[in-house]
Order: C-alpha cells, then sequence, then structure tokens
C-alpha cells in the first residue's frame, strides 16, 4: 500500500483550516443575523445590539447599543400600547419635540419622513438637543444634555409599534442606518407573538 507523500498531506491540512475558517466565518455571519419577531413581523437585529428583557409589558423588546469610541452607550425600545391605542403619529412627533431643548433658546431640530414603500406605512423622526425623557414632557431629574432620539412610528395592521433609539448624539447617529433597517425591515412572520431570538 502507498503512503501519502508530503504533499498531499500538506493540502489535506491546508484544506481542513480553509474549511475550519468557513465554518467559523458561516457561525459569525448567523450570530449577527439574529431576528425577532415583533407583532408576528420578523426582521433582523443589527449586529452589535444586545438584547435585554423589557422592562414592561408595553415593551415589546429592548436592547442596549454598546458604546463606541467616544460615545456612550444608547437604548433601542419597541413599545406596543395595544391596538388603537399609544396616539396618534401627530401627537406623538409633538411630544416627542416637547422633550428636547437647545440651550440657546432656539426651535428644536426636527426631521420627519413618511415611508409608504412597505407593506404598512411608517413615520420616521429625529431630534437632537438637550432630552427630558419620561412620560409627558419628562422628568427633571432626565434631563441630559447632547442627546438624540431617532423614531420609527410602524402603522401595521395588528397595531402601531413606536421604535426608539436614544442616547448620545454621537451614538444615536453612528446608529442611524441600521436603526433604519432594523424598522423597514419588518416582514409578515408566521411565528408566535412576542420577541424571539
Amino acid at each position: 500500500m502507498n503512503m501519502p507523500g508530503p504533499g498531499l498531506s500538506r493540502r489535506v491540512a491546508q484544506a481542513s483550516r480553509v474549511a475550519l475558517i468557513c465554518i467559523a466565518a458561516s457561525s459569525a455571519l448567523r450570530a449577527q443575523a439574529a431576528t425577532v419577531t415583533l407583532l408576528d413581523y420578523r426582521t433582523t437585529v443589527p449586529a452589535g445590539w444586545t438584547a435585554r428583557k423589557p422592562s414592561s409589558s408595553a415593551r415589546l423588546a429592548e436592547y442596549v447599543v454598546p458604546a463606541k469610541g467616544e460615545a456612550s452607550a444608547a437604548e433601542v425600545v419597541v413599545y406596543f400600547f395595544g391596538k388603537g391605542q399609544g396616539g396618534t403619529v401627530e401627537s406623538n412627533l409633538t411630544r416627542w419635540k416637547g422633550q428636547f431643548s437647545i440651550p440657546d433658546g432656539s426651535p428644536v431640530p426636527e426631521t420627519v419622513t413618511r415611508d409608504s414603500s412597505g407593506a404598512f406605512p411608517i413615520t420616521f423622526a429625529e431630534y437632537h438637543g438637550t432630552y427630558r425623557r419620561g412620560v409627558g414632557m419628562g422628568s427633571p431629574d432626565s434631563v441630559r444634555t447632547d442627546q438624540a432620539l431617532l423614531a420609527g412610528i410602524a402603522e401595521t395592521p395588528r397595531g402601531t409599534m413606536f421604535i426608539q433609539i436614544f442616547g448620545p448624539a454621537a451614538r444615536v447617529t453612528n446608529e442611524r442606518d441600521g436603526f433604519m433597517k432594523f424598522v423597514r425591515g419588518l416582514r409578515e412572520s408566521s411565528s408566535p407573538r412576542g420577541p424571539t431570538r
């Protein structure tokens, strides 16, 4: 019986290394492509977002967006108050804008866009400045400077979801594209209700 030569052994070892690298890369891609189901709509969670247990029954999902460089961590919350609940799009935009102020008293910058290209309308709103977060106009101890809020209001047939990312302006700005894909990526799913991973 002929024994394999050194050239064949090297090729087998190299092929094994390539296979292991491919397996590791595939596992990494699967880890980055975690999905969540919200009101029977599935979307892909951006890589780097860390899920945490929702702190109330009005929250379908919560994520922490870790600090990066000079910017501190941001948070993502998906709210659902029940079908027909949570207020109109305009009342929420007015309330969110009212939670912001600019130190010199100038008007709060507001960017509002409406997207009707998907299965249901989505309104996006973005605000920057000093943020007083909380119920109504927010509480005095929640005031933070140089903050941003980017919100998506998804008016689905099952009810309206209010999806927000908020925190230091630099961190929110850095996550804008991932957040927009997360909201726009909502697609019909046959999975059970509630967040899944």
